[in-house]
């Protein structure tokens, strides 16, 4: 006996979006479903509100069919066949606007007593047959049932073949629902089913054991609306257009409005199908890593090795503004080293020259003190005045002869 998988799987559908492009189709190709219905003697003896389990399916399936069968090819197997626990075999071929056919496949419900449940051998079935596998579109099973894998004497360890059923129409390229109708199922084998299906729903616990649990991994419908809804949900995932260069619900258009999240290890962004591929994912690309303040291989590291960022400038050398004296610059190079210190002004020998050399905040001073200051800057007879050496005898000359003519006066 194979054992309840645990792994749960999401169930995926591309959510459609304004994308300004699509191609027309010359012809679509539409989806082609096989449901595969429960038709034991427990789906006529066992009720709902005070209808019968069966009339509840046949219902559900009808109205379903009235939006899906112009989208969808859709045919339909029963089992047990003929009776008791032979597999079920194909009553109606899959075709598009086939309701009629397959309310007219419905017409006769089970009888009350003989029926059992042997879904994982007409799962077996539907893997091999030619109506269904042989199809170029996507294809897809959905399968009914309210009971667990039984046939008269029950064998336990039959409980899990629809597991390896599903794995046979996955093989085939068919996808399989689940859905589990009423109180009664085996609610531990169908979850187990749908995981290996990969249609697990989100958020599912593939360990349930019970019909009643909740987040169960297969579609569980406890009444007619939940039975209608499950169905819905199912039909509008497998009619949505898809990826692949094919017209898939039948508007005269190919691949159209389709886009979906793409992401590399710099962010998420988003991109198109064209042409049956996904295109143009938008999201920034890892680049070599360069000194410039960005993470460029999006590692989570920002300049490794760098000392600097390229470009970057720093003050350096003298750190007087004062005098003469300035601060230099040294400017990061493109590979992240700091360049030599440039503009540098330090302090130096004062002269006369109007300037303040040394940079202690005063300019042209000397060394000798009162009348002499600034005659320790220029040649002996030599004062420094206004940033140039004059001589101290012209000084005296034009002092003293100032002074005669103011006397004079």
């Amino acid at each position: 006996m194979r054992s309840a998988a645990v792994a749960t799987a999401s169930l995926l559908a591309v959510t459609a979006v304004a994308v300004p492009r699509a191609a027309h189709a010359d012809a679509c190709s539409p989806p082609r479903i096989m449901v595969v219905l429960d038709k034991s003697s427990s789906m006529r003896t066992g009720t709902i509100g005070g209808v019968t389990k069966w009339d509840i399916a046949v219902d559900a399936l009808d109205s379903v069919l009235v939006g899906l069968e112009s989208e969808a090819e859709v045919g339909l197997m029963m089992f047990p066949r003929p009776n008791q626990c032979g597999p079920g075999g194909l009553d109606v071929a899959p075709a598009l606007d086939n309701r009629t056919e397959i309310l007219a496949g419905l017409g006769a419900p089970p009888p009350t007593a003989g029926n059992y449940t042997p879904m994982a051998q007409t799962l077996e079935a539907a893997a091999l047959e030619p109506t269904l596998v042989g199809a170029d579109a996507p294809r897809y099973v959905v399968v009914i049932s309210d009971g667990w894998q039984w046939c008269d004497p029950y064998d336990p360890a039959t409980r899990f073949d629809g597991v390896d059923a599903v794995g046979s129409l996955s093989s085939a390229g068919v996808t399989t629902f689940v859905v589990g109708f009423g109180g009664a199922t085996d609610a531990l084998a169908l979850n187990a089913m749908a995981v290996e299906a990969d249609t697990a729903r989100a958020g599912c616990d593939p360990s349930n054991d019970a019909p009643s649990d909740p987040d169960q991994c297969y579609y569980q419908a406890d009444d007619s609306a939940e039975l209608v809804a499950a169905l819905q949900d199912i039909a509008d995932v497998v009619t949505v257009e898809t990826c692949d260069g094919q017209d898939n619900d039948c508007d005269g258009l190919v691949d159209e409005d389709l886009v979906r999240d793409c992401a590399t290890a710099c962010g998420t962004a988003s991109e198109v199908c064209i042409a049956g591929d996904w295109l143009g994912c938008d999201a920034p690309t890892p680049a070599t890593e360069t000194c410039d303040g960005q993470d460029n291989d999006c590692d989570g590291t920002t300049d490794p090795g760098c000392e600097c960022v390229a470009g970057e400038e720093r003050p350096c050398g003298e750190t007087s503004d004062v005098g003469v004296c300035q601060p230099g610059t040294q400017t990061c190079a493109a590979d992240g080293t700091w360049g030599a210190c440039e503009g540098s002004v330090g302090p130096g020998n004062e002269t006369c020259d109007g300037e303040d050399n040394d940079c202690d905040g005063e300019v042209d001073e000397g060394d000798l003190g009162g009348d002499d200051v600034g005659m320790s800057l220029c040649e002996p007879g030599e004062r420094c005045e206004d940033g140039a050496c004059e001589p101290v005898s012209n000084r005296a000359t034009d002092a003293a002869a100032s002074s005669s003519c103011a006397a004079s006066l």
